[in-house]
C-alpha cells in the first residue's frame, strides 16, 4: 500500500522532522501496520520497536517491552528518583544512549505504569529531563481495541497513582506535550454500510436499524461446507481449541506431525503455531506468515485447506483459484537490538522454524488482532472486556463473508468511557501544518541545546576537572549560561558560540594526548576512560567547527552527528589504549606514541595528523626492519616513512636490542 492520503504523510514528517510525542491511532484496516513497516524500512533515526506481548513483537519485527527494557510483569509503582538502569550491561546503556526513535506497537494493551517506567529509565540514561529524555516516541494503536490486562490486586495498588488502566493516564504523558493523528481512510472493508456499522460499534452508539442489519446475519446451525473457508472468532481459548479438535478428529485418514525447530533464544509466548503440528488431508488452516517470495501467493491470515502431504511439504488450495500452493518450513526471528557502529543494528536471538500453517476452524479474538478474513463465523455472546466485539467483527473484509454464531445484543458492545472521554477530548491536539512547523522548530531548538550541553563532559566531569582543570570552568560553566538563553540567539551568535568552544575543545583534546601516554605506564584503567573523554571531544570538535561557519539547521547538525560518530567510532576501535592491550610490544608501543606527541608539538599539529593510533599499534607488532618495509604499513605510506622513518626504525632496533642484548648485529636502513 503506497501512502495514498495527507494523514500518512503528516504522521511520516512528524517521525522523520520532529522529536514530538505520537499518538498514531485508527480504526481497523486504516493501515498502521503498513505505516509501521514503511517507518522501519525507510527513517533515518536510530531505532528500536517494541509491543506488549510476545505475538504482537514478532508481528511488529521487534522485541517486548518487558524484554528489552529488562523489567518485570508486576505493577511498576512511580519511583520518584530511582534508577532502573543501573542493572544494564554498559552495552544496554549505550544502545539506549544512541536511542533516536522507539516505536511501540499495540499500545492499547499498555500499562501506564509500564509508560513511565520507560519514561524514568530513558530520562536517566539519557541524563537528560525531558520526556523520555528526547527520545521521539511513537505509540501505535487502536483504544477500541484490545485493552491492558489488569488483576485486581493489581489495579488495587496501581489506582492510587492512575485514573485508569490505559497509557494515556500515565505520568508522562500527562505532563507531555504530544500529538494525536488518526489514520481515517479504511482499507480492509469496502462496503459503506459495513464500515458504518463498525464505526457504531468502535463508538458504542449502533442504532437500532444497524444492530437490525448486523443480526441479519445470524444463521441458526450454521455449519460451512468442508470446501467452504470459514473460521470461527469465540471469545475463549478452551472455546477455539474445542471447535479445532472436533473438526480435525472427524476427518477421516493419516494423521501428520511436524516438529518446529527452536535455536537460541524464542520465547514460548510468541510461538507462531504448535510445536508439534497435527495436521491431516481436508484440514482447514490458516497461514500464519506473509509468503517471502516475489510471488506472495500467501499472506498472514489466508484460509485454505490441505489438500495433499508429501514429505515435508504440505499442499493448501486456498478461495476460489483452486491452485496448489506447496508450503514448506519458514523462520521466525526473535529480534534484539545491540549498538554496533554507533548504529543501532537488529541481531537474530533465536528462532523457530515450522510449517506456517495452523488449524483455523476457529481462533481467539484476542489472537486475531491484526489479521483480516474472507469468511468468519462470529461469536460474541460471551464477551467479557472492552473492544472484544469491535476486535472481531472488523476482522471481517465484509458484512456478506460474516455470518453470527449467536445474535448480538447491545449489552455485548463493551465500551470503556474513560476511553470515550480520551477520544472526544484527544481531537483537541489532532495537528495541521502549521502545528507540523512550530513542532520542527522546537526540534531543532531541542538539537542545538543538545550541541551546547554538553552531557559527555558532564558524564566525566570529575577526570575533565583533574586533566584539564584550567578549561573545566571556561567550558562547561559557560555552556550552562548559554544554553538557558539559547531561544534568544540568532544565527551569528550561535556562530561565535561554537567557534569558542571549538578552540576551548581543541585546547583540551592537545593537552589530553600529552597526558595519554605518560598515563598509561601509571594506570591503563584511567588511560581507557581518558580516552573515552578524548574521543567524545574529539566528536564535539568536528561539529563546533562546521557551526562555527555555517548555520545549525536539524538536517546539517543531524547529518554531521552521524558522521561524527562514524569517525569517533572508527577512532576508538584504533584507540592505542585497546591496542596496548591487544597488541604485543607494548613497551615499545608507548616510547612510540610519547614519540609522536613530542614530534607533533614540535611541528604545531595535531599527534593523530602526523599517524594513527592504529598505525602505531601496527608498528609496534611488525617491527619494520626497513623504510620499505615501514610504507608498507597501513595509514604510513612512502611518503610518511621518509619523513619520520629514520628515527622509528632507530627505536625499533634500540628495542630489539633491549630484548636481544649486545652484539646484535646491524642492517641496513634500506
Amino acid at each position: 500500500m503506497e501512502i495514498v492520503n495527507p494523514v500518512m504523510s503528516l504522521a511520516l514528517d512528524y517521525v522523520e522532522s520532529t522529536n514530538t510525542v505520537i499518538f498514531l491511532t485508527g480504526k481497523a484496516g486504516t493501515g498502521k501496520t503498513t505505516l509501521l513497516q514503511r517507518i522501519r524500512k525507510n527513517s533515518a533515526k536510530k531505532m528500536v520497536v517494541v509491543a506488549p506481548t510476545g505475538v504482537a513483537a514478532i508481528n511488529a519485527g521487534g522485541m517486548t517491552i518487558h524484554s528489552f527494557f529488562q523489567i518485570s510483569f508486576g505493577p511498576l509503582i512511580p519511583a520518584g528518583d530511582a534508577k532502573p538502569e543501573l542493572h544494564y550491561s554498559p552495552e544496554k546503556k549505550e544502545l539506549l544512549a544512541n536511542l533516536e526513535l522507539l516505536i511501540i506497537d499495540e499500545v492499547s494493551m499498555v500499562r501506564p505504569d509500564v509508560l513511565d517506567h520507560i519514561d524514568l529509565i530513558l530520562r536517566n540514561v539519557k541524563e537528560n529531563n525531558y520526556p523520555f529524555g528526547g527520545v521521539q516516541v511513537l505509540l501505535i494503536g487502536d483504544l477500541s481495541q484490545l485493552s491492558p490486562i489488569i488483576r485486581d490486586e493489581e489495579w488495587m495498588l496501581l489506582s492510587r497513582y492512575y485514573t485508569t488502566p490505559y497509557f494515556f493516564s500515565s505520568q508522562v504523558m500527562q505532563k507531555s506535550a504530544y500529538v494525536r493523528i488518526e489514520l481515517d481512510h479504511v482499507f480492509r472493508q469496502k462496503e459503506q454500510a459495513f464500515v458504518d456499522i463498525l464505526n457504531e460499534v468502535r463508538n458504542q452508539t449502533i442504532s437500532p436499524e444497524n444492530l437490525e442489519l448486523l443480526n441479519a446475519r445470524y444463521q441458526p446451525g450454521f455449519r460451512p461446507a468442508n470446501d467452504d473457508p470459514y473460521i470461527t472468532l469465540t471469545t475463549h481459548n478452551s472455546i477455539a481449541q474445542q471447535i479445532n479438535n472436533e473438526f480435525v478428529e472427524a476427518l477421516p485418514g493419516k494423521e501428520f506431525e511436524f516438529n518446529a525447530t527452536i535455536r537460541g533464544d524464542f520465547p514460548k509466548d510468541a510461538y507462531p503455531t504448535e510445536t508439534k503440528l497435527k495436521l491431516k488431508i481436508g484440514a482447514q488452516v490458516m497461514f500464519v506468515k506473509n509468503d517471502s517470495s516475489a510471488e506472495k501467493v500467501f499472506y498472514n491470515g489466508k484460509i485454505g485447506t490441505i489438500t495433499r502431504i508429501e514429505g515435508d511439504t504440505v499442499f493448501v488450495t486456498s478461495g476460489n483459484e483452486g491452485k496448489e500452493i506447496a508450503v514448506e518450513a519458514m523462520e521466525w526471528t526473535n529480534i534484539k537490538y545491540q549498538l554496533a557502529d554507533e548504529q543501532i543494528s537488529e541481531t537474530n536471538a533465536g528462532s523457530f522454524a515450522q510449517i506456517p500453517l495452523k488449524l483455523a476452524w476457529s481462533i481467539t479474538i484476542h489472537k486475531s488482532q491484526g489479521l483480516s478474513f474472507d469468511k468468519a463465523i462470529i461469536d460474541v455472546s460471551e464477551a467479557f472486556t472492552h473492544g472484544q466485539a469491535y476486535v472481531a467483527l472488523s476482522r471481517c473484509r465484509s458484512l456478506s463473508g460474516m455470518v453470527l454464531r449467536n445474535p448480538i445484543a447491545a449489552h455485548n458492545i463493551i465500551g470503556d468511557p474513560a476511553v470515550a472521554h480520551f477520544n472526544q477530548q484527544a481531537k483537541n491536539i489532532r495537528p495541521n501544518q502549521e502545528q507540523l512547523k512550530q513542532d520542527q522548530e522546537l526540534y531543532r531548538q531541542f538539537l542545538l541545546a543538545e550541541l551546547f550541553t554538553f552531557n559527555g563532559l558532564k558524564k566525566r566531569n570529575n577526570l575533565f576537572k583533574e586533566l584539564v582543570p584550567e578549561l573545566a570552568a571556561e567550558v562547561l560553566d559557560v555552556a550552562d549560561k548559554f544554553v538557558k538563553q539559547l531561544s534568544t540567539f540568532g544565527t551569528e551568535r550561535i556562530q561565535k558560540a561554537a567557534l569558542y568552544f571549538h578552540e576551548k575543545l581543541k585546547t583540551a583534546a592537545e593537552s589530553l594526548h600529552r597526558q595519554l601516554p605518560v598515563m598509561i605506564g601509571q594506570s591503563k584503567e584511567k588511560a581507557a576512560k581518558a580516552d573515552q573523554l578524548l574521543q567524545w571531544i574529539m566528536m564535539r570538535i568536528s561539529l563546533m567547527e562546521h557551526f562555527a561557519l555555517e548555520s545549525f539547521t536539524t538536517a546539517n547538525y543531524l547529518e554531521l552527528k552521524k558522521k561524527a560518530r562514524a569517525e569517533s567510532a572508527a577512532d576508538q576501535s584504533r584507540s592505542y589504549v585497546k591496542a596496548l592491550n591487544a597488541k604485543p610490544n607494548e613497551e615499545l608501543f608507548n616510547q612510540l606514541m610519547i614519540w609522536r606527541v613530542m614530534e607533533a608539538e614540535k611541528s604545531g599539529i595535531m599527534p593523530n595528523m602526523m599517524l594513527s593510533e592504529n598505525t602505531m599499534a601496527a608498528i609496534a607488532e611488525k617491527l619494520p626492519p626497513t623504510l620499505k618495509a615501514l610504507g608498507a604499513i597501513k595509514g604510513v605510506g612512502q611518503q610518511k616513512a621518509l619523513q619520520y622513518g629514520q628515527e622509528l626504525i632507530a627505536m625499533i632496533r634500540s628495542y630489539q636490542q633491549e630484548l636481544q642484548g649486545p652484539g646484535t648485529e646491524q642492517v641496513s636502513l634500506f
